[in-house]
């Protein structure tokens, strides 16, 4: 039986596999555990400090995950053609703020402390040797909203949906100048595949989804680095994400979701896009034709999905700020 951690790689379709071993503690954090790190924010001052500190400011704790998909305790192997072959070397993080670290605090306040969270927690990854990528998800349910986390983990090379769409992107504004997300904005925004928009950024459902009601939030302007967005920026991002999640699970009771931050390398400055975030619902569909062939099946439009989606996510919005959009 094979032990080791390695990240296998099958050139004729780029499918990249990661074998991790199981271990006996599982993927359940015990919040009661001593973080990595903690980030604070009191007296105005975002600061982090090792492990855990009582504060009257807010707290987002880093923990390193109890079963890593990647680790710097990674067996140092590399396997050649037609096997390829390396090391699952890298950092698992998760992030997490709780209600009982943030009492009286408002659902998308804690998403935005979370954001500012995860922007310094990356820059600290790719500070990192052998650190190429840095992902950025989160597998959530309904109940989840209210209390976010978000999970680091960091690969030696570009995954391949990210790498497929930074050279499809390059192809395009090689050919005709044009950002691909920058087109997407201004033919979605206001039309009927939109679900919500807001200052910065913009819901979407895609033309064609991978799964029924996924929709993306994208920055209305171009941009390239997440890890470049102003804490106005954030604040915008976070209110529409509480606002479109609360809305999903608003038009579908307990669904779980996963959401996907595409974004670029910050050290690869060929692997460039216009960054984006994927909320993809576990609506339980068939799953041969998408595994086997790519071809996703989807029981409503992207239309009606929106429509559905817009309407609920709305009455979030207004629930939470009291304003109309």
């Amino acid at each position: 039986m094979i032990h080791m951690r390695m990240i296998r790689t099958n050139h004729i379709n780029n499918r990249v596999t990661i074998i991790r071993p199981r271990n006996g503690s599982g993927d359940a954090l015990d919040l009661k555990d001593r973080p990595t790190v903690s980030m604070i924010y009191h007296d105005g001052i975002l600061q982090r400090v090792d492990g855990y500190e009582d504060t009257d400011g807010w707290s987002v704790k880093v923990f390193e995950s109890k079963n890593p998909i990647t680790s710097t305790d990674a067996t140092m192997y590399h396997q050649d053609k037609p096997w390829f072959a390396q090391p699952a070397y890298g950092y698992h993080n998760v992030l997490v703020t709780t209600k009982d670290a943030t009492p009286g605090m408002q659902e998308n306040e804690r998403w935005a402390n979370l954001l500012v969270a995860t922007q310094d927690r990356m820059r600290w990854l790719y500070d990192q040797v052998k650190v190429g990528y840095v992902i950025a998800f989160a597998d959530m349910a309904s109940k989840d909203i209210a209390e976010p986390h978000i999970q680091l983990v960091t690969l030696p090379t570009i995954p391949p949906i990210i790498k497929t769409e930074v050279e499809a992107n390059r192809d395009l504004r090689n050919s005709t100048g044009a950002c691909t997300m920058c087109q997407i904005i201004d033919k979605e925004t206001d039309g009927k595949r939109q679900v919500l928009r807001s200052n910065s950024f913009v819901a979407i459902c895609p033309w064609p989804p991978s799964s029924s009601y996924e929709f993306w939030i994208i920055p209305k302007k171009h941009s390239i680095s997440f890890l470049r967005l102003t804490q106005v920026d954030l604040n915008d991002l976070a209110m529409l994400l509480r606002s479109t999640l609360g809305g999903l699970s608003e038009t579908l009771p307990g669904v779980s979701f996963s959401i996907v931050f595409h974004l670029s390398s910050e050290k690869k400055r060929s692997a460039r896009l216009h960054w984006h975030i994927e909320v993809y619902p576990d609506t339980r569909g068939p799953v041969g034709m998408g595994r086997g062939f790519g071809v996703s099946l989807c029981d409503i439009s992207p239309e009606d999905a929106a429509k559905a989606l817009s309407v609920a996510s709305r009455k979030e919005w207004v629930n939470a700020v009291g304003v109309d959009l």
